[in-house]
């Protein structure tokens, strides 16, 4: 009798879950790819003079060092906003340079994406020190629960990297907080080449590309799907945990101020000043903030930029994966430039399959365009930057990758600016650092690999999965 009410209580428990994996996968995958997205927003590209400064943050350690440096540098106000945080030493100092900040006082907002914010298991102590902090109010953008309920809300990721300082420091870029995005081993092993820039108000002028940013981060961190996290009291042994949190934490932050005054050419705020250039004007874009389908701003303000190019076009992205609404607005465009670049990882690069599978699929779309198509394929590391340069003129930095997902579901953000010693600065990194390590594609399917590329081939199972894949991908366009 009890076994075979147990076999009776086993058969309708399965039978919950798998009426539960239906009704995930049809609401959370196959209802939004059938649906039809926003179409491109007809809106004006409005640059706004700024007497602000912006210095290029191209590799790793001192794109965290800057983070560290404008941190500390803190009176007031700092916003964060990141897609996920992974483990490692930089994400624990982070976390200690922002309780430090806390305990001098400085009004901390920080926000992080629900699903992949990287604050679980022993993170989960972080959460709870950060709950106990007077001047930390912290908020996760679409909570797994949320996504539990209502599995649509899947695709409502936070995707976002900004760091506010004071209304006079601001960092936006492709890179989130982890050790692969800001130290390279021995062996390069899974390291990220990425791009940030650091904006500088020196004045704290009120009219400024830093004030537009933070209006947006507002605007996110009090939307209705931004729930916060520090809004109950601890249990004791929670708060015991919170407690060894904020002392392994202050004392991590002690130990690297030592070891910084014991270093040699140790940054600060005012060489990150000092290696600054002007900006002649610029404009803040971001994606609308609301569940399903998002306006596609972004989106229609790099289709503009990319129409008004008279010379050239540089174009990076981790991946490139145009859906066929995407394909279309391309094509409408008008883009008429006859010199342009798009660079984007190779299958032995690329650490997300998936992504690397509907790039394979429209890698001929490219390769067939006026663009000169390259994949990054050195033997070490991979690229994860997110950059458009017009003209040698005119850049884009920020989180947008060059696919629907990013057009159309996450929150994403970009800077763009007016200043030719920028471009120049980037054109050039990627020209050494990039495209000589990279493959160029002719339209026959042959490729021609850069002067120093050393080539690294993809390993057995990228060569069986990713193609096995490739359907999938085709299917699910959308939603990547």
């Amino acid at each position: 009798m009890k076994k075979r009410r147990a076999k009776t209580v086993g058969k309708v428990i399965g039978g919950l879950i798998g009426l539960y994996v239906i009704y995930f996968v049809f609401t959370a995958i196959i209802l939004v790819a059938l649906r039809t997205p926003p179409d491109v927003v007809e809106r004006d590209v409005t640059f706004m003079e700024t007497d602000e400064r912006v210095t290029l943050l191209g590799y790793g350690l001192e794109a965290f060092g800057a983070r560290m440096d404008i941190i500390d540098q803190a009176e007031e106000t700092i916003d964060v906003s990141y897609f996920y945080m992974e483990d490692g030493e930089s994400v624990q100092l982070f976390y200690a340079y922002i309780l430090a900040a806390a305990d001098r006082g400085v009004e901390v907002r920080y926000i992080l994406d629900g699903i992949f914010h990287g604050v679980r298991g022993d993170d989960r102590d972080v959460l709870r020190a950060f709950n106990a902090h007077p001047n930390i109010e912290l908020k996760l953008y679409e909570p797994i629960v949320s996504v539990v309920l209502a599995p649509w809300r899947l695709n409502n990721r936070l995707h976002d990297k900004l760091l506010l300082v004071d209304n006079q420091y601001a960092i936006v870029g492709g890179r989130n907080v982890g050790d692969l995005y800001y130290e390279r081993s021995d062996q390069d092993v899974n390291y990220s080449h990425d791009r940030d820039v650091l904006l500088i108000n020196e004045d704290q002028a009120e009219d400024s590309l830093i004030n537009d940013m933070r209006s947006y981060y507002t605007e996110l961190f009090e939307s209705d799907y931004a729930k916060t996290e520090d809004n109950r009291n601890l249990f004791n042994w929670e708060q015991d945990l919170a407690d060894e949190k904020i002392a392994t934490l202050t004392e991590a932050y002690e130990e690297h101020q030592s070891e910084l005054e014991e270093r040699e050419n140790v940054s600060n705020v005012e060489n990150w000043i000092d290696r600054s250039v002007e900006i002649n004007s610029g404009f803040f874009t971001h994606n609308s903030i609301e569940r399903n389908f998002k306006q596609p701003y972004i989106w229609s303000d790099m289709l503009t930029l990319a129409s008004q190019a008279e010379e050239s076009l540089f174009i990076q992205s981790p991946w490139t994966i145009p859906d066929r609404h995407m394909r279309r607005h391309i094509e409408e465009a008008n883009i008429t430039v006859e010199q342009g670049i798009l660079l984007t990882n190779g299958m032995s690069t690329n650490s997300n399959m998936v992504a690397q599978s509907g790039t394979e699929n429209r890698r001929q779309y490219f390769v067939d365009s006026f663009l000169d198509y390259y994949e990054y394929r050195p033997k070490e590391a991979s690229l994860h930057m997110k950059t458009m340069v017009v003209d040698e003129q005119i850049s884009a930095v920020g989180a947008f990758n060059f696919d629907a997902r990013s057009t159309y579901l996450s929150t994403e953000s970009m800077i763009v600016l007016d200043s030719e010693e920028l471009a120049e600065q980037i054109l050039a990194e990627a020209e050494e650092s990039y495209l000589k390590k990279s493959v160029l594609y002719e339209p026959d399917g042959t490729f021609v690999p850069g002067e120093k590329t050393d080539e690294k081939e993809a390993i057995w199972w990228q060569r069986l999965l990713i193609p096995a894949m490739r359907p999938i991908a085709w299917a699910l366009e959308s939603l990547l």
